[in-house]
């Protein structure tokens, strides 16, 4: 098996190497020789990869490169002093969905679209349109998609047939299966229940969406403890209960866990989550994993989203350089090659998905998981959590809280959702969307 994967790369990087040193380079990028830039992105595998091909790009352009690599935290901490102390420091920032619209109100960020127009190389329909839509504020698009993720029904084949139990399509019967699978020191399911907007917070809008609920009107005012937000919340609870010991408090580091230890049947999570699952050295579910697209409720399936994108700071001196450098890193070239070890689950462009290469390396449960995530990113929603709002971190944690309070069953699910819009409502007042 390790040996025919081997094969799959080695051929995929013959074919890749046929591909320009530097993708979309334009006369442009060749009168900027012997500029400078530095750039903030956070440690990632993603961000490990681009460093080893940035020599291509400083051989092919003579912009020189400087990549400060930092932890989230410290990347959030180190960006915002350097945003707030006026400074350049940074030429270019890679930023979490969830800061997009928080930068670019502070005017930190400087619009791309000036930049997109006139350059045809950035081919912006080949992104993921919601990947696209969540980098846009006040109809201004802010940064272009770097790694992202959708999500997945990702299910152990295995205890499906023994249980003699079809994939779920519907919530109903998701529920159904996490019940009947849970025997033998087996959990049904494992989800992220802790209280934060990027854990139950990043699970619980598909559920909302998926009864017919949302999280404001047209006027601002919260509207998520409708019966169909009491709805959604009573459905996760249940799940809930199919799910490990201490899940209340998991985040998506212990949902991998559970499910690569065999300690559940299925989760509902991150795309990218297949990279641990089936190549991880701790994983005993290799093989065994099904990928499945997210079940549907009353209106329909509603993936998530998730993406950091690559930004250019508005103090920036150098900003077609690091255009330049944000066309280059988010191109389909370079994902293509960054893509060949096996790492990459987490491409925001179709043509890469549509790539012969691709389709050889990542073909993990015969093409199922290529399928299923081209698919749920097609229809993801760039608004699957409001993220255009600059306050959404404040607001996706006052509800995660609630929430969370609903799995220990110190609140029924309309407590806790009336007291979380009151706790948004208060929010949206203060930020005047309310008066």
């Amino acid at each position: 098996m390790k040996a025919h994967k081997i094969v799959l790369v080695l051929a995929m990087l013959i074919v890749l190497s046929a591909l320009p040193l530097v993708a979309g380079g334009t006369t442009e990028s060749t009168s900027l020789k012997g500029e400078t830039i530095t750039v903030a992105m956070q440690s990632h595998n993603a961000t490990n990869r681009l460093i080893e091909f940035l020599p291509e790009f400083e051989a092919a352009t003579g912009i020189k490169v400087v990549i400060d690599s930092l932890p989230q935290a410290e990347l959030n901490k180190k960006v915002e002093a350097s945003f707030v102390a006026g400074t350049a420091d940074y030429d270019v920032i890679m930023t979490l969905i969830v800061n997009v619209a928080r930068n670019a109100r502070a005017k930190w960020l400087e619009p791309l679209d000036s930049y997109i127009a006139k350059d045809a190389d950035s081919q912006i329909d080949d992104f993921m349109k919601g990947f696209i839509d969540s980098q846009k504020y006040e109809g201004k698009t802010y940064g272009l998609p770097f790694y992202g993720e959708s999500s997945a029904l990702m299910y152990r084949k295995d205890l499906f047939a023994a249980a003699n139990l079809k994939v779920p399509t519907t919530m109903d019967e998701l529920l159904d299966a996490a019940g009947k699978l849970t025997k033998n020191g087996v959990y049904g399911i494992a989800l992220k229940g802790n209280r934060d907007q990027a854990s139950n917070g990043y699970i619980w809008p598909m559920f909302l969406h998926s009864f017919g609920g949302d999280y404001f009107n047209t006027s601002h005012q919260p509207i998520f403890n409708s019966e169909a937000g009491v709805k959604a919340t009573q459905l996760f609870a249940d799940l809930m209960k199919f799910a490990p010991p201490g899940s209340v408090n998991m985040g998506w580091n212990e949902v991998q866990v559970a499910i690569q230890q065999g300690q559940a049947a299925m989760t509902i999570d991150a795309t990218n989550f297949a990279t641990v699952f089936e190549t991880g050295d701790l994983s005993k579910v290799a093989g065994k994993i099904g990928y499945a697209p997210v079940p549907a409720g009353l209106e329909g399936q509603f993936p998530a989203i998730a993406v950091a994108s690559l930004n250019i700071n508005a103090l920036s001196k150098h900003k077609q350089a690091a255009w330049e450098f944000i066309k280059w890193a988010t191109s389909s070239e370079l994902q293509k090659k960054m893509a060949a070890n096996g790492s990459r689950s987490d491409v925001t462009r179709n043509s890469v998905f549509e790539d012969t290469g691709y389709k050889q390396v990542y073909n993990w449960d015969n093409g199922n998981w290529l399928k299923t995530t081209q698919a749920m990113m097609n229809i993801m929603r760039g608004d699957y959590r409001p993220v255009y709002y600059p306050e959404w971190v404040q607001i996706g944690n006052t509800i995660a809280i609630e929430v969370q309070s609903v799995f220990t069953g110190e609140k029924t699910a309309k407590q806790a959702l009336d007291n979380a819009a009151l706790g948004v409502e208060k929010i949206m007042k203060d930020g005047g969307y309310i008066k």
